[in-house]
């Protein structure tokens, strides 16, 4: 098996200040609503504890029967400033990569430089699935300066 290490950083402005941006991932309620699947799925299982050593999990199966399981753990956690967790992605029973997810807010006047950096190693699709990932994980932060500015989510293509 050959396994693939890359980085990438999602950069963006968002017009609201950091507490805001920040309270976007701190609660269920709140990360629901940018981070979800991109179509109608069947959530099985959607476990959310934001704390240092606190797990997150998002499991559901899409409507082609494909189950894609995120099992996140919360590592390091400075209010308003950053989010590290590290997070197993599996498609079924094969686990296709492990993931160093790092989330920095910068204030910026009232608005915020948000800075998503992600470092992985990914057991099979190769550069295909790094390619995947970064689009994908564009997708939810696009999502999340959506819902934050008040306009609706665009949808992945």
């Amino acid at each position: 098996m050959i396994v693939t290490h890359a980085t990438f950083v999602i950069e963006r402005q968002l017009n609201a200040p950091p507490d805001r941006v920040f309270a976007a991932y701190a609660s269920l309620a709140a990360k629901s609503a940018w981070f979800r699947t991109p179509t109608d799925a069947e959530v099985l299982d959607r476990d959310f504890d934001f704390r240092v050593g606190g797990k997150e999990r998002f499991r559901a199966r899409w409507v082609s029967g494909l189950v894609t399981d995120f099992q996140a753990t919360y590592h390091d956690i400075v209010e308003n400033e950053r989010i590290v967790l590290v997070y197993d992605l599996f498609h079924g029973d094969e686990k296709l990569s492990v993931s160093l997810q790092t989330i920095e807010l910068r204030a910026d006047g009232g608005r915020t430089r948000l800075l998503h950096t992600e470092q992985g190693a990914y057991f099979s699709g190769g550069q295909d699935a790094v390619d995947g990932r970064e689009h994908g994980t564009a997708w939810h932060v696009d999502n999340l300066v959506a819902v934050l500015e008040g306009r609706e989510a665009r949808p992945l293509i």
